[in-house]
């Protein structure tokens, strides 16, 4: 494991503690399966993650279920909250309407 998988996890440890726990850590486990996905594109740490990361990783990933893509979305959206980057990640294809 890099950088950034240990950063990721250590932004949802305080995350997994409130609420419902098993949804929290599956969204957790998601979140950790992003930032490995980042590290093998060549993200360094939290502040390369982009984008750009995020289109590559539904690319990859266009053969999921629309309900399943979009739990990641929400995943992603709570990881771009907690890390402290402005706006949202880019939505899958599917969930655009």
């Amino acid at each position: 494991m890099g950088r950034l998988v240990f950063q990721v996890q250590a932004l949802v440890r305080g995350y997994i503690r409130k609420g419902g726990k098993s949804n929290r850590r599956q969204q957790a486990a998601r979140m950790v399966a992003f930032a490995r996905f980042c590290e093998q594109q060549g993200a360094a740490d939290i502040h390369g993650v982009g984008a750009r990361h995020a289109i590559r990783y539904w690319r990859q990933h266009r053969d999921l279920a629309p309900a399943t893509l979009y739990n990641h979305y929400r995943a992603f959206c709570v990881l771009w909250e907690l890390s402290g980057k402005a706006g949202k990640p880019p939505e899958p294809i599917t969930c655009l309407s």
